[in-house]
């Protein structure tokens, strides 16, 4: 009998972490298992499992894990944006990688003049291309190193293995595109909603076009942004939302004031959901507050 795919997806903010148990298959796949509790990952601490906030971290999760009788051995991890730093830049079409790298290095350090650049992991993207006037945007994704490295040995102390890092808003992303095929087919916004930040893409024929973000202080200014959006972004079909601070309630505001259609993500919308899935007693989120969590489970590479 051929071994089961299994995947255990964290998506990690400020002070709350989701966690999904994803049997992966074809196209789509089965939610084994899903949570989510407040707690903080223990990033200011270096590489030291044993630390306090390390073991409190670890507590959660291993209870997590006992629970649900969670199989999964290898953990995909999506961080908040507000962890990483993303910076899109115009560069000459054709310009080799180092010389890209010297860019993002002299970017880097600009933002985090007490550190050296190689203390970053960077992975970069083709937004936009631009060949008729000769060249490219690029979105740029640095991480600490050593937020990586706490992450890979406080899995490590529990026997699990990190496999991918990725950033949430782009794990969502993953959900997104797994779930409503016509994405490839529609010019629309994709809006991450958190208490404080509003991420927002906007994807073309499945194609990212832009990121950006923004800051909010209030629900109101959630409302107020996305609203902005519908009116001033020329050529959208629609807008999807999604994320942990977004709720019924607020949905029901946002749709009021928006100029176009707007859809929550379900990330579960393809996703079976098996027969012994256990549901905590305090778990009535709506689904789409996990769409990071599905995405990054559902990644492969």
């Amino acid at each position: 009998m051929a071994s089961k795919d299994l995947s255990l997806g964290l998506s990690i903010s400020g002070n709350l972490i989701q966690a999904v148990e994803i049997e992966r298959g074809g196209s789509s796949g089965i939610l084994l298992a899903i949570d989510e509790w407040q707690n903080r990952f223990p990033f200011d601490n270096g590489t030291a499992p044993e630390s306090s906030a390390s073991r409190e971290f670890q507590e959660y999760l291993q209870a997590f894990i006992k629970v649900n009788h969670v199989k999964a051995t290898q953990v995909s991890v999506a961080l908040d944006t507000a962890f990483l730093f993303l910076n899109t830049l115009p560069v000459e079409d054709g310009l080799p990688r180092p010389r890209i790298n010297e860019l993002i290095d002299w970017e880097l350090h600009q933002y985090f003049p007490d550190l050296e650049p190689k203390e970053f992991i960077t992975d970069v993207h083709v937004v936009s291309t631009h060949r008729e006037q000769g060249w490219n945007e690029l979105l740029a994704v640095s991480i600490r190193r050593r937020h990586t490295t706490a992450v890979k040995e406080t899995l490590r102390a529990l026997g699990l293995t990190l496999h991918i890092v990725d950033v949430d808003h782009f794990s969502a992303d993953m959900a997104l595109r797994i779930n409503y095929p016509d994405t490839y087919r529609r010019y629309l916004a994709f809006v991450g909603v958190k208490e404080d930040r509003l991420d927002v893409s906007l994807m073309k024929n499945g194609a990212l076009q832009s990121y950006s973000y923004v800051t909010v202080k209030s629900d109101q200014e959630i409302v107020d942004q996305i609203a902005l959006i519908s009116r001033e972004t020329k050529g959208i079909y629609s807008i999807t939302v999604y994320g942990p601070h977004l709720d019924k309630d607020l949905l029901v505001q946002i749709r009021r004031a928006s100029a176009l259609l707007v859809e929550a993500l379900n990330p579960l919308r393809h996703i079976s959901v098996s027969d012994t899935l256990r549901l905590a007693d305090h778990l009535s989120a709506p689904s789409y507050r996990f769409a990071s969590a599905v995405g990054v489970a559902l990644r492969r590479d």
